[in-house]
């Protein structure tokens, strides 16, 4: 949802342009929608699984995981208005940090100005759901690994390189390589969390990179439209300048 929602909002702001009529206007539309069906069909289809494992352990199936598990069908209209708010939020962080960079080309200390406010208001939701300070001290190696992996990689390297991206190429070719994610996830739950890999991974992940291959195609065509008419203005520039010197030597 993250590449056709960015899409739709970079329009009427003029951070895209789209010519349905050139080709790579109609390839532009034809990724995103494919992208879009892709990351729909990784999410709510499964499949028949490809690959044999052994049967879950009892931890999954203890009562406690059926606990937690059943609220979640319950609550679906909650998780899906949460989902759709996220989707449309992380769309407009593209947008922002588009203008943000060209204002504001730091990427490193604009990231770090940007997890320091996020902080204060992960702290300020925490104590509001839940004042126990024993949360915030990490009781398993994991919850290190994970802390500082998610503080180094996620919240700074993965930033950083998603802004140097959007200044380059702009928020819709950046946003359109969110549905990646799911197609590595899912090829990271095979090996390390021994999750079962089902036929709609694969079709999926297909679909998703087909979608890519389009939308990436469109962007280069109009990439190379843009730098072909600059480089038609600098000879058209350059012709008039030499003309102009050609005459004003003339002149008595």
């Amino acid at each position: 949802m993250v590449p056709v929602v960015t899409f739709l909002m970079a329009l009427p702001f003029g951070l895209e342009t789209i010519n349905i009529r050139s080709n790579s206007g109609i390839a532009k539309v034809i990724g995103i929608v494919i992208c879009l069906g892709g990351a729909l069909l990784l999410t709510f289809y499964k499949g028949i699984p490809l690959i044999k494992l052994p049967p879950p352990s009892e931890v999954a199936a203890s009562p406690s995981a059926q606990e937690t598990t059943r609220p979640r069908g319950e609550r679906w209209i909650l998780g899906s208005a949460a989902m759709f708010a996220g989707t449309l939020l992380w769309s407009s962080w593209f947008l922002i940090q588009s203008k943000v960079s060209k204002s504001y080309p730091c990427h490193y200390s604009s990231t770090v100005i940007m997890n320091f406010f996020s902080a204060i208001q992960s702290a300020v939701l925490t104590f509001c759901t839940d004042r126990s300070l024993s949360i915030w001290i990490p009781k398993k190696k994991i919850d290190m690994v994970h802390v500082t992996y998610t503080g180094f990689v996620s919240s700074g390297l993965c930033v950083v390189g998603m802004s140097w991206c959007v200044k380059k190429r702009g928020p819709v070719f950046t946003a359109a390589f969110s549905p990646v994610v799911q197609v590595v996830a899912a090829m990271i739950d095979i090996p390390v969390l021994h999750e079962q890999l089902h036929l709609g991974s694969i079709i999926g992940s297909v679909i998703v990179i087909s979608g890519l291959y389009f939308l990436l195609w469109g962007k280069n065509k109009d990439m190379q439209k843009v730098t072909q008419e600059r480089e038609d203005a600098k000879d058209v520039e350059s012709t008039f300048q030499v003309g102009e010197a050609n005459g004003g030597s003339r002149a008595p």
